[in-house]
């Protein structure tokens, strides 16, 4: 957002603060301490003899936070909404100082800072709704165990374009010949899932390190190792897996 935004950013920090000033705030503790501390900062910060307007003090949730919210006048006369978040000193702690987060509009980023903070800072309903913003949100339902069963089926053209990419795949990987009966595994190193015999042709759809090959013929189904085979080129033809026993 460059710098000619700034006017109507600031035009809607001006609106949210005058819809602020114009509700009337909850009796506030501490609010002319904190006004006055909220001043103080701004004059070190902005190094100038200030003056301010429309300023008004807003309690927030826990009774510690007040909101000094308003307006402080700039060089050149341009006026610029702010607010100052006070954490006043809690009861029995007189040797703490309160501590003061300052937003002023004087750019692009801070006055949109300024004008979320006059939103939810600068209104009677703070410290209700500053509370309910802390409490703990509602926990989340329980994550199905299997997220694939509530997906829907893949329309005709996805599912066949799917294949194709996996048959090129396949392709590009090329295939084996068994030259001696060897274990499919259901993965590498895993379970055995039947003996593949001697010759049989199979087609390679994916390589894991330590010489593993996954291997199918219309589909993958298991895991060999390439000690027990010879690459070949994507085989034309496979015979059926048998369930021989070594």
């Amino acid at each position: 957002m460059g710098l000619l935004a700034l006017p109507l950013i600031l035009s809607g920090c001006d609106d949210a603060a005058s819809k602020a000033q114009a509700a009337q705030s909850l009796p506030t503790p501490h609010a002319r301490e904190a006004q006055d501390l909220a001043e103080a900062r701004l004059r070190e910060a902005l190094r100038g003899d200030l003056s301010f307007s429309q300023v008004q003090a807003f309690r927030q949730a826990g009774g510690e936070m007040v909101a000094v919210c308003g307006q402080v006048a700039l060089q050149g006369g341009q006026k610029a909404p702010f607010v100052s978040l006070v954490t006043m000193r809690p009861e029995g702690a007189a040797e703490a100082a309160p501590a003061v987060e300052q937003h002023v509009a004087t750019d692009d980023v801070s006055a949109t800072r300024v004008y979320v903070e006059t939103r939810t800072r600068c209104t009677e309903k703070a410290a209700v709704a500053t509370t309910q913003r802390l409490t703990a949100p509602p926990p989340l339902p329980a994550i199905p165990a299997d997220l694939r069963t509530l997906a829907p089926p893949a329309p005709p053209q996805v599912a066949r374009m799917e294949a194709e990419a996996a048959q090129a795949s396949a392709q590009a990987r090329g295939g084996i010949a068994m030259r001696q009966n060897g274990n499919l595994r259901t993965q590498p190193g895993g379970e055995v899932l039947r003996v593949v015999p001697r010759g049989t042709s199979l087609k390679v759809f994916a390589e894991a390190p330590g010489g593993w090959l996954q291997v199918g013929q219309g589909a993958a189904e298991g895991w060999m190792h390439s000690t027990m085979v010879n690459r070949t080129p994507f085989p034309a033809a496979a015979p059926t897996l048998t369930t021989a026993a070594r």
